[in-house]
């Protein structure tokens, strides 16, 4: 399904607006069931590494098409990508979850590249205030936890933990903190970019579960970190508090 979706993505792209999405719409229903489908599948094969996610169907997990404008200067009605994300709690909550799309181009695709960009990734892309202190919270109390998440050989080659982060050392870390570069983070992302088209469709789904499989670690440390600790898990130095 990858070579017709990016064509018809980015021909969305060129065109983003109603009447041509009118005019493929039965293009867009017919990979709509195609990506739905795909999307099913990885959830199945997740589920069986993340029982979390188990409870989740399909139609939870995939994004709509049309784009909120309210807000945005760009009023393009239409995403040029195919997207899902799987979070126990749904779509629409602020939470540690895996996520996946196909885009007629990534941000930096030059000029005229048709190849498209799949991408893996999971995490937390915009935590508040209060899941950041609890994040930070729970490096400092238990820094070795990390310590085993970032020495995983197949999440380094994911690029670890990555995303925005502080210029300055937060109120309430030591200035002499493990785990400093985590510390300052302000996100906590990690994913794989590919080209769409390096990927045949046969093997689409292998490759976004092998993703998500090494990232559950990853995922399973948001969790904790944000809820009650886990009870086997002794702490090492009491918990600081962080804003």
């Amino acid at each position: 399904m990858i070579s017709p979706l990016l064509d018809y993505l980015q021909g969305l792209a060129a065109n983003n607006n109603k009447a041509w999405f009118e005019e493929h719409r039965a293009q867009y229903q017919v990979l709509r069931q195609e990506f739905t489908g795909l999307v099913g599948e990885i959830l199945a094969r997740v589920a069986a590494v993340d029982p979390a996610v188990e409870h989740l169907r399909p139609a939870d997990c995939l994004f709509r098409i049309n784009r909120d404008v309210r807000f945005s200067r760009d009023k393009s009605p239409y995403k040029t990508q195919f997207s899902a994300i799987f979070c126990p709690q749904g779509r629409n909550v602020n939470l540690p979850a895996y996520y996946f799309h196909i885009a007629a181009s990534g941000d930096s695709a030059v000029a005229n590249d048709r190849s498209g960009e799949l991408l893996a990734g999971g995490g937390m892309y915009a935590p508040d205030t209060a899941q950041l202190a609890a994040v930070r919270r729970y490096i400092l109390a238990h820094p070795y936890r990390l310590d085993a998440l970032l020495a995983d050989p197949a999440f380094a080659t994911m690029g670890g933990i990555y995303g925005d982060s502080l210029k300055r050392v937060p109120a309430g870390v030591p200035a002499d903190a493990p785990h400093m570069t985590t510390l300052l983070r302000k996100q906590y992302l990690t994913g794989e970019t590919v080209a769409a088209s390096s990927v045949v469709s046969a093997d689409l789904a292998d490759w976004v579960v092998a993703r998500f499989t090494v990232m559950v670690p990853f995922i399973q440390w948001l969790r904790d970190a944000l809820g009650p600790p886990t009870a086997d898990i002794p702490y090492e130095k009491p918990p600081i508090d962080i804003v």
